[in-house]
């Protein structure tokens, strides 16, 4: 017999310890990995169900004839560029029609590469869908500025620096440029074709691209500004839509220090004299504004 007395330091053993409590049978797991087994095979069932859709969905496709040309054109402000048969013209020709074709023998890439190739279309999207339509979707481009050549022929420049035709029927309120200008149509943006040092020496479109840009960053000048002439000094002269004179703005480098010039200018001279006063305003000298008024007529 152990006759060992207990103390208050010793707690009697019980099972547990006071800081675990109890111990508890350890849970059950067979339930959760049922429902995991149940999932996984719902899942799969769910797979196998896609796949075959979209196997069913592609041989349906391979027999399926197109039975209509759907084209759709984003607008630019409710004017139109390009129109639906322009388009067509571009996808197919008389002997080479879409309708009747089987989708499979249509060449999407080659419609796309055609449509995207045309200088008025910005982006353009053609898919074909399971029911036999072909569709064709055109974004246009934004033209910012309309440029006059010498002949009289015409082009636009728009919002990424590509040239585009002049749609007949279609004006837009732009800001014109005329002067000294003889300019062609390009194949790639006025960026790129600026690389070729030759070719920015000789064309004003870079010129007119990025003061065009300029303009459109300020809402007063963008109002004021309707008519632009450039002689063959590549100088820039800006015939106001308010105002009996002409601004003179030299080439277009720092035309921020110069425009800025000329808001303070008008800011003080419309409070204190006519500005139908002056003839002319020069903004190119450095550091300020000349003016020139006009001759009195007897």
């Amino acid at each position: 017999m152990n006759n060992r007395f207990k103390t208050y330091d010793e707690p009697e053993n019980i099972g547990f310890t006071p800081d675990e409590g109890p111990v508890s049978p350890a849970p059950k797991k067979r339930k959760g990995k049922g429902k995991r087994i149940l999932v996984y095979l719902i899942l799969g069932i769910l797979a196998i169900g896609v796949v075959s859709l979209i196997v069913f969905a592609g041989n349906q496709q391979k027999s399926e004839k197109c039975w209509k040309v759907e084209i759709e054109i984003q607008d630019q402000g409710g004017k139109f560029f390009i129109d639906n048969a322009t388009v067509l013209s571009l996808i197919q020709s008389k002997n080479d029609s879409l309708i009747g074709k089987q989708l499979t023998q249509i060449n999407i890439q080659k419609l796309h590469d055609k449509l995207s190739a045309h200088p008025s279309v910005k982006s353009a999207d053609v898919f074909t869908t399971v029911d036999g339509r072909c569709v064709v979707k055109i974004q246009q481009r934004q033209p910012i500025a309309r440029v006059f050549n010498q002949d009289g022929s015409s082009m636009y420049i728009d919002i990424d620096g590509f040239t585009m035709p002049v749609t007949p029927g279609y004006a837009m309120k732009l800001p014109v440029f005329t002067g000294n200008i003889q300019e062609k149509l390009l194949n790639k943006s006025i960026e790129e074709a600026r690389k070729d040092e030759s070719w920015a020496f000789k064309s004003m479109l870079d010129d007119i691209y990025f003061f065009t840009l300029h303009i459109r960053k300020d809402e007063f000048l963008m109002a004021q500004v309707e008519h632009v002439f450039i002689d063959a000094a590549r100088n820039v002269q800006i015939i106001p839509r308010v105002g009996e004179h002409r601004i003179f703005i030299g080439d277009v480098n720092n035309l921020d220090m110069k425009f800025k010039k000329l808001k303070t200018f008008y800011a003080n001279t419309l409070q204190t004299r006519d500005l139908n006063m002056y003839s002319s305003i020069h903004l190119e000298y450095e550091g300020q504004v000349v003016c020139e008024r006009k001759q009195l007529t007897n």
